[in-house]
């Protein structure tokens, strides 16, 4: 895949260098890097059972339909109900490529091998949010908008970018830095992850919904993320 290439359904398995694991969200006429919208579906009926992450419920797949504040997704698993609101979080990862890194920027590396602190070959480099002009680390595997890995993830801040490696210095909340060396390549997904409006929600996008499941099996949706189409599909969540 070529380095502009963001348009991938956020991202990611492990690529050591492998390429993501994706299940197919519907069939797009999507050229790698293209961000085209998968076609329409049929609308789901929930069937979906919601996994517990983190004592939270998710949902994840494609968009199948929107009507108001309740969408209904296709997942792997089937299909499922979720109803945002106003308060609902929602965010998304738009492409980047490689020369939109600069030094000073906060990024999330997720691994395909190696960790934090020593050499790391990315998998995903996705731009985010600073605090303060720093990049603080979130305590625990920062997924960064994407499927959940078992390599998770880390934020840094950018200190350097040449046109194969970035050094990233992570900051704890006690005033430690790591210095971990990123290699990237042809293979890693470069986005940029941030918020938008309910109206970007819409038929055709990935999503990973994170609430509560009501008892009549929709999730009240407090976080929707929506990662990237790659080639015509939806990333699943690894193991």
């Amino acid at each position: 895949m070529p380095k502009a290439a963001i348009t991938r359904c956020t991202i990611l398995a492990v690529v050591g260098v492998t390429t993501l694991s994706a299940v197919a969200c519907g069939s797009a006429d999507t050229k790698a890097g293209g961000s085209s919208p998968l076609p329409s579906t049929t609308s789901a009926v929930a069937s979906q059972t919601p996994e517990k992450i983190n004592g939270e419920d998710e949902v994840v797949g494609s968009i199948a339909s929107v009507s108001g504040n309740r969408i209904e997704v296709s997942g792997p698993s089937g299909a499922a109900s979720v109803q945002f609101s106003p308060s609902t979080k929602i965010m998304e990862l738009t492409p980047a490529k490689p020369t939109d890194i600069t030094p000073g920027l906060c990024v999330t590396i997720r691994p395909a091998s190696g960790a934090e602190g020593a050499a790391v070959t990315a998998d995903a480099v996705v731009v985010g949010a600073s605090s303060g002009g720093q990049c603080q680390k979130t305590g625990g595997a920062d997924n960064a908008g994407l499927p959940r890995s078992p390599l998770g993830g880390f934020r840094g801040t950018v200190d350097s970018i040449d046109d194969k490696t970035m050094l990233v210095s992570t900051h704890g909340t006690d005033g430690s830095s790591t210095n971990t060396t990123v290699e990237y390549n042809d293979l890693t997904l470069f986005a940029d992850r941030h918020r938008v409006n309910a109206d970007a929600v819409v038929e055709g996008k990935c999503i990973i919904a994170g609430g509560t499941n009501d008892t009549g099996g929709v999730l009240q949706a407090q976080t929707i993320n929506m990662p990237l189409v790659v080639n015509g599909s939806c990333p699943q969540p690894k193991g």
